[in-house]
């Protein structure tokens, strides 16, 4: 095997935790080279380029990001329903807490764009075909729910001349996301905003709103829906993501159809331009299938 940093993370990912091991291998085999020099670059950039503390500390985050889905997708199969039920519970068990953001979920969601297959199909959809379609009308972007950042760093490299800022509850999501964006030489262009958009809505108006997978970590998404149509110039586009009977440990909205997410999207006044659909584990029932929706969307003049 060729060293490369992609690979040489995945023999400590093997070692460490060998049960979680095999996808790694099955994405390099799914993606290709260009996907491995991808993913190297984007782990040396935030993690390292060579063996250090934080190699451990993404390994074992992505681990119980893995452990804490399946988890929690076991509880919904088996009882047809979330288990967090209070978004107010959610927030402080998990966004305001430094070791469930800094230790699992930020290098976790992180590794999981790349190496989970539906997540990065919907990456890549989102770099290759839709970023082009609206760029040239793209000078200032907000990414509302940043997580790790991953798309707010790709919407910066895609379009050179835009500006981005970053909204989060979650001063650890903040921090990490604007870490990404400076170690891929995009801080000028960058910066981060703790604002809750619901209760304070943002008055600028953006040419591009992104939110990705952002929705079903809410008890009331509409209101949600709502403001981000309220954020976007007319003519401005959205990029909105959904999780769909996929469970984890702060997902409260349960969806069961794409077309759940696409019905609250026309009721805020987006019009539909793209829809992409991805699915993780095909051999189960449709109604117990892990899936993302992701909808290019546009404010109407």
């Amino acid at each position: 095997m060729t060293n490369s940093v992609f690979k040489n993370l995945y023999e400590r990912m093997n070692k460490m935790y060998p049960v979680y091991a095999p996808l790694w291998m099955e994405s390099l085999e799914q993606f290709g080279e260009q996907w491995e020099e991808e993913i190297s670059l984007n782990i040396s950039r935030v993690f390292g380029s060579e063996y250090n503390e934080r190699w451990d500390e993404a390994i074992s985050g992505y681990a119980e990001f893995c452990t804490e889905a399946l988890r929690a997708q076991c509880y919904f199969e088996k009882t047809g329903a979330y288990k967090a039920t209070s978004y107010e519970e959610t927030v402080e068990e998990c966004y305001h807490s430094a070791d469930y953001m800094k230790k699992r979920y930020l290098p976790g969601q992180y590794l999981s764009h790349y190496i989970w297959p539906h997540h990065q199909k919907m990456l890549r959809r989102f770099i290759n075909n839709l970023l082009p379609q609206i760029m040239q009308n793209v000078s200032l972007f907000y990414e509302v729910g940043v997580g790790c950042g991953m798309y707010s760093q790709w919407a910066l490299n895609t379009i050179p001349k835009a500006c981005g800022i970053g909204y989060d509850i979650s001063d650890y999501a903040l921090e990490f996301t604007l870490r990404v964006a400076k170690s891929h030489g995009y801080g000028e262009r960058y910066k981060i905003i703790n604002q809750n958009i619901i209760d304070e809505p943002i008055e600028r108006k953006a040419d591009l709103v992104i939110s990705q997978e952002v929705l079903e970590h809410l008890d009331k998404p509409q209101l949600f829906i709502d403001s981000l149509y309220s954020a976007v110039r007319s003519g401005g586009w959205g990029y909105i993501t959904a999780a769909i009977n996929a469970a984890h440990t702060d997902h409260i909205y349960l969806y069961r159809s794409p077309e759940e997410v696409q019905q609250q999207l026309e009721n805020a006044g987006w019009q539909i331009c793209d829809t992409q659909i991805e699915s993780n584990y095909p051999q189960k029932p449709i109604e117990k299938r892990p899936t993302i929706v992701g909808f290019l969307v546009r404010k109407q003049d």
